[in-house]
C-alpha cells in the first residue's frame, strides 16, 4: 500500500479516537469491564506507548542503520501484511506492569499523545522512501519488518483496537442503564 494512503487512513483512525474522547467522563474512560480487561484509558495508553516506544523507535533504528542482520517475517507476520489487517481475534499479552498500561490521569494527556503520534507519522511518511527496505528490525511476533512495514503496522494496530473499544463501549452502555 502507498505510504500516503496509509498516512491518510491513520489520520482518519486517529481523528476518530480523538473525537471519541469527548463522549466519556474520566470515570467511564478509566472503568474496567472486569479485573482482567483494560479500560478505554488503558487501551488508549497502550496504543500511544507501543507506537512511541516500539514501532516509531523501530523506524528510527531503520533510519539510523541500527538494525538486525537480515531476517524474514514470521508466518503470522506474513499473513497480517498479506491481509492488511490483524485477525479478528482477541490477543492477550503478559499480565505484567511492563505490558499492562496504567489508566491515564486525564483525557487531555491522551489527546496530546495521539496528536504527537499524528505529527510524527506525517514527518516520517516524507522520509520513508529514502530508507532502504533491507534495513529491518525484529518485531516479537511478526519477525523482521522494515520501516514501511512498521509504518503500516501502526495504522493496522490502531484499527485492530477498534474491536476492543466497541466491546468496552457496550459494557459502558450496559452499566449506565
Amino acid at each position: 500500500m502507498d505510504t500516503k494512503e496509509v498516512l491518510k487512513r491513520f489520520e482518519q483512525v486517529a481523528a476518530s479516537y480523538i473525537e471519541e474522547l469527548s463522549k466519556y467522563s474520566l470515570d467511564e474512560f478509566t472503568r474496567k469491564p472486569s479485573e482482567d480487561e483494560w479500560s478505554l484509558g488503558q487501551m488508549y495508553n497502550h496504543l500511544i506507548k507501543s507506537t512511541l516506544s516500539l514501532h516509531l523507535k523501530a523506524i528510527d533504528q531503520c533510519v539510523n542503520g541500527t538494525t538486525s542482520d537480515g531476517g524474514e517475517k514470521t508466518e503470522i507476520g506474513e499473513s497480517i501484511f498479506k491481509e492488511g489487517t490483524f485477525p479478528p481475534i482477541r490477543l492477550k499479552g503478559p499480565d505484567t506492569p511492563d505490558f499492562t498500561p496504567p489508566n491515564p490521569t486525564g483525557k487531555e494527556e491522551v489527546k496530546e499523545g495521539l496528536l504527537q503520534i499524528v505529527e510524527k507519522m506525517q514527518e516520517i511518511e516524507r522520509k520513508l522512501s529514502d530508507i532502504p527496505a533491507s534495513q529491518k528490525v525484529q518485531h516479537r511476533r511478526m519477525g523482521y519488518l522494515n520501516a514501511e512495514e512498521y509504518f503500516q503496522l501502526i495504522e493496522m494496530h490502531f484499527r485492530h483496537h477498534f474491536r476492543q473499544k466497541e466491546r468496552i463501549d457496550q459494557f459502558l452502555l450496559k452499566v449506565s442503564k
